[in-house]
């Protein structure tokens, strides 16, 4: 009661127990927002609606964040924008207040993504990498980042055909050194793929 809960992704439990979900609206302009839970789900407090940069992120907005703890009480979240990025919100309260949503250097044609962290802090997102709103949804790429999302050295493409395709609505768990993805295969069924950080790597480095 009086939450919706998360909108696409999952949610997370911070360290001090506190159930954060990522959530968002698009009746009018697309609007990003979390509901927080201190007692496990049994009630919810949704936070206001976030505050987004309009000079760098154009278009209706932003809706469908992932979030990660990168360390005690600090939150950090990716959005789906319509601005040909994706965007990104830091918390330093345990999700509590937000900063404004503005762009990263990652593209994102209107695309769903989603990101887990493994063990050993390093940051696994799946995203569509093109910068068109509205754009292609091919292929489906896996990105590797190891200071906190500020870049992202190690991109492999794990499914892509030809530019009509659409490999999307990604969904990423993590253990240990390891990451198991679902994903829309060309609106006709779900899709698999798991590999290890080490592989993930590997495949990048052959790539380049």
């Amino acid at each position: 009661k009086g939450g919706r809960g998360p909108v696409k992704d999952k949610l997370i439990e911070l360290s001090d127990g506190t159930w954060l979900a990522g959530a968002s609206n698009e009746v009018n302009r697309w609007e990003v927002f979390v509901d927080r839970s201190e007692d496990k789900g049994k009630t919810w407090t949704a936070s206001p609606y976030f505050k987004i940069d309009t000079l760098q992120i154009k278009g209706k907005g932003a809706i469908q964040p992932t979030l990660w703890e990168s360390k005690p009480g600090i939150v950090h979240m990716l959005v789906r924008t319509t601005g040909g990025v994706i965007g990104r919100s830091d918390s330093q309260d345990n999700g509590k207040t937000w900063s404004p949503i503005v762009k990263t250097d990652i593209p994102n044609p209107n695309s769903g993504i989603d990101l887990t962290r493994l063990s050993d802090g390093t940051l696994a997102l799946m995203y569509n990498p093109d910068a068109e709103n509205w754009g292609s949804r091919t292929p489906l790429t896996i990105a590797l980042s190891h200071d906190n999302g500020q870049t992202w050295p190690e991109q492999v493409d794990i499914d892509k055909g030809p530019k009509k395709s659409e490999f999307s609505y990604p969904a990423i768990i993590s253990w240990g050194d390891s990451v198991a993805v679902t994903y829309t295969w060309n609106r006709q069924k779900i899709a698999f793929w798991k590999g290890s950080k080490a592989e993930i790597e590997k495949l990048a480095a052959e790539k380049k």
